[in-house]
């Protein structure tokens, strides 16, 4: 197959595309028109400079739809309409009422509680892991201090 890109594109035909072309309905078509012509899928996707398999899916989907199957479909998931139609109205939270209000702030003073009572006990923790250390210092005796005597 490369051959015949060869012999047909050149070296041209034989580099990496970079990039994606994409084919309008008119294009395919025209491709598609030569090949129910009597033109082989191969030499007329090798011609065009396309995929056989892709040359082949499209002369399927006209086939099995007609010129409308040519068409680009959208990918991916499709928009929900309801979440495309909000509007700056809706975005604006909503008045409580007298009890949410009163429990949103005994939530807040809890919250503040919790996070109070939190720092207090990573720094004991903190405290208690230095005091730990400090001790371990002080219970090993340093180089210095070690009288030969000691090492024998």
């Amino acid at each position: 197959v490369w051959v015949r890109v060869f012999d047909i594109h050149g070296v041209d035909g034989l580099k990496h595309k970079s990039s994606n072309r994409i084919w309008t309905p008119e294009k395919k078509y025209d491709l598609i028109a030569k090949v129910l012509a009597g033109n082989s899928i191969k030499s007329t996707a090798i011609e065009a400079g396309i995929n056989v398999g892709e040359l082949y899916s499209w002369v399927n989907k006209y086939k099995q739809s007609g010129y409308d199957g040519l068409k680009c479909l959208k990918r991916g998931r499709p928009r929900n309409e309801e979440s495309s139609m909000i509007t700056n109205n809706d975005n604006k939270p909503k008045e409580l009422s007298k009890s949410e209000r009163e429990e949103l702030i005994a939530l807040r003073r809890r919250n503040e509680y919790l996070e109070a009572e939190n720092a207090y006990l990573k720094k004991i923790e903190a405290l208690a892991i230095q005091k730990t250390a400090s001790v371990k210092a002080k219970k090993q005796p340093s180089s210095k201090t070690l009288s030969k005597k000691d090492i024998d």
